[in-house]
């Protein structure tokens, strides 16, 4: 059985104080001030609830993960098992204040999709 991917725009992430604050409908997310470097640096970081971050009086348990793709074309970002995705020109550009936000769109896997290889016609090879 195949799997492909379809992306859904969900939210966005800005650049807020210094953090990483992932906003999606159902959560607000963040990405510590002293993480958002290491990011951008090509390594895994921890992502934090919002309202975690302000019951616990700054020291919450992790919601999930954030990370550059193999590619480096995107920000991947796991949070309570669900996967996200940004561009990552977008969100460098929201880091240094050049965009307001990066997209933010949820990965949703489609079980028995059959990828598209090509959108010309099949060719048959004669043996």
């Amino acid at each position: 059985m195949n799997q492909a991917n379809a992306f859904e725009h969900i939210g966005a992430a800005r650049q807020y104080e210094g953090t990483l604050r992932i906003d999606i409908k159902t959560m607000q997310a963040v990405v510590a001030r002293s993480d958002v470097t290491r990011l951008l640096d090509h390594w895994p970081v921890d992502i934090f609830d919002i309202s975690d971050v302000m019951k616990t009086a700054g020291n919450p348990s992790p919601v999930g993960k954030a990370w550059i793709t193999r590619s480096g074309k995107a920000v991947m970002y796991v949070i309570n098992g669900i996967k996200y995705v940004s561009p990552l020109a977008q969100v460098k550009g929201a880091i240094t204040g050049e965009r307001k936000y990066a997209n933010v769109s949820i990965m949703r896997e489609i079980a028995g999709a059959v990828p598209v290889l090509s959108a010309s016609p099949v060719a048959e090879v004669a043996a």
